[in-house]
């Protein structure tokens, strides 16, 4: 063998550097796995509208005038958004590093409180330079917060007792401990509002505004925190550790990972972003404590972490989102006069929408037929699953109509036979009866019928509910009916 080919058989090792994150990023961005939960939270905030409006026009409301209204009061008021999007920044990272180790804490609320009572007693009892004040503030409520979640976590590490019914029961200790102290031993002197609160913090303690009457230096500190998190979660060993935990204990366990400490530790740390949150909003926004200050950003946390897939980023958007939500919303008050509620109910369809797959996964692993049934064919099962939503809805509404006074018993009778075919509507299509898209054309026709006649002999009393529950129903019919020709093209049904 020659020195040439001696040399030709010997592979050279290229020399890499390792990837940068902006390389890993680039690298995720054309992977389909990234953009499917983006594209699902997208519809899932499209259907959460639509469905809004159809409760708006049920309602008496201009869906057109409220959506209009809430688009723009979200574009023309970035602080205002920033300022409702600081606090949900934090607890939704709370439920997220939480859920990130397989545990669901959902007694954010609670540690909120702790951490707002902490900071809030040594920003007015103790006297600090003006930047370590709220410093130590923010350290303290952090820590009050933590220990809040670290009891839970030793419990369910040690005890086996679970997060949900010990974080939730925690949760309601914490509110009730603190207007206890709000009350009686911490109430400030002479003080004459009926709810309780303690004395003002100190000037030296307040968090700056960064903008405007609202926005304080809270947001850099939730955006630090993102940060933080995502650091933890990625680049260290105990987020490592923390994900192996919440992938599969078992094999964690066995790889020599300590899942009770890991646990107990996600707990603590979860806790601990809560009470920084609560810490925040008392030292930037409400000067003192107060007895139930918080609209419940501990709860809405649960949804923030849940839009964002329990991802620090993804986290980041969506309380930036339901911030936007929330400001517009003021917004769509104030000029359309829709109840600032319909906010909530946008942000409750969106957390259905966008864990509707989930829930459907856990169902077809336990065996239930149907949600096997949408999971294999979902553009089959999918309107089927629709027109089983429709009859329901039917019967209520119906029903609801029955018990209205003043109706003759024609009308009442009319509504009864929609509230029975809407029922018979629903068994024959959970059953799976061929000839169910049949039932559910005979219902729209009823409800069809049903504006009809309201509107020659009842002056418009529910007329506005029959044609929307009209025209969603007959878009139904069409999905159904091209189902059934489909299945019958493939020999799988008789016509």
């Amino acid at each position: 063998m020659t020195a040439d080919e001696s040399s030709a058989e010997v592979e050279v090792p290229l020399t890499t550097k390792p990837l940068s994150s902006l390389d890993l990023l680039n690298a995720k961005l054309y992977t389909w796995s990234f953009w499917k939960p983006v594209m699902w939270a997208v519809i899932s905030i499209v259907l959460s509208l639509i469905v809004s409006a159809v409760i708006m026009l049920l309602s008496g409301y201009d869906p057109l005038l409220a959506y209009r209204t809430l688009f723009y009061g979200m574009i023309i008021q970035p602080d205002y958004a920033l300022y409702f999007a600081t606090p949900l920044i934090l607890t939704g990272l709370s439920v997220a590093l939480a859920f990130k180790c397989g545990l669901f804490n959902i007694g954010a609320e609670g540690q909120v409180y702790m951490g707002s009572m902490a900071a809030a007693i040594v920003g007015y009892a103790v006297a600090l330079p003006i930047v370590i004040h709220p410093l130590t503030c923010l350290a303290i409520g952090a820590i009050a917060g933590g220990l809040w979640g670290f009891v839970p976590g030793l419990l369910k590490a040690y005890r086996g007792a679970h997060e949900v019914v010990t974080t939730m029961m925690l949760s309601y200790t914490a509110i009730l401990f603190t207007q206890w102290l709000a009350t009686y031993p911490l109430r400030e002197p002479g003080q004459v509002q009926l709810t309780p609160q303690l004395p003002a913090i100190l000037p030296s303690a307040a968090i700056p505004n960064v903008v405007g009457n609202y926005l304080h230096w809270g947001i850099a500190l939730a955006i630090v925190s993102v940060f933080v998190v995502a650091f933890i979660l990625n680049r260290t060993v105990l987020g490592y550790e923390m994900r192996a935990v919440g992938f599969n204990r078992d094999a964690a366990e066995y790889a020599g990972i300590d899942p009770r400490r890991n646990m107990a530790l996600a707990l603590g740390l979860s806790g601990a972003l809560a009470g920084l949150a609560g810490a925040g909003e008392i030292l930037g926004n409400y000067g003192r404590f107060i007895d139930h200050w918080s609209p419940g950003i501990g709860f809405d946390g649960i949804t923030v972490a849940v839009l964002g897939r329990n991802h620090p980023w993804g986290t980041l958007l969506a309380a930036i989102f339901f911030g936007a939500l929330r400001s517009g919303g003021t917004f769509m008050n104030a000029v359309a006069h829709v109840p600032i509620e319909m906010v909530g109910v946008i942000q409750g369809l969106i957390v259905l929408f966008v864990a509707a797959p989930r829930v459907n996964d856990w169902l077809a692993k336990s065996g239930f037929g149907y949600a096997i049934w949408v999971k294999n064919e979902p553009k089959i099962a999918v309107p089927n699953l629709a027109a089983l939503v429709f009859g329901v809805i039917s019967s209520v509404l119906a029903l609801g109509y029955c018990t209205m006074k003043g109706l003759g018993g024609m009308f009442i009778g009319l509504y009864f036979l929609v509230a029975i075919v809407g029922a018979v509507s629903f068994g024959m299509t959970l059953s799976k009866y061929r000839r169910a898209p049949f039932i559910h054309v005979v219902l729209c026709m009823l409800w069809l019928l049903t504006g009809a006649v309201d509107s020659l002999y009842l002056g418009g009393v529910s007329f506005r509910t029959a044609a929307v529950m009209s025209i969603a129903g007959f878009m139904i019919a069409v999905a159904l009916f091209w189902v059934r020709s489909k299945k019958i093209k493939e020999g799988r049904c008789q016509p």
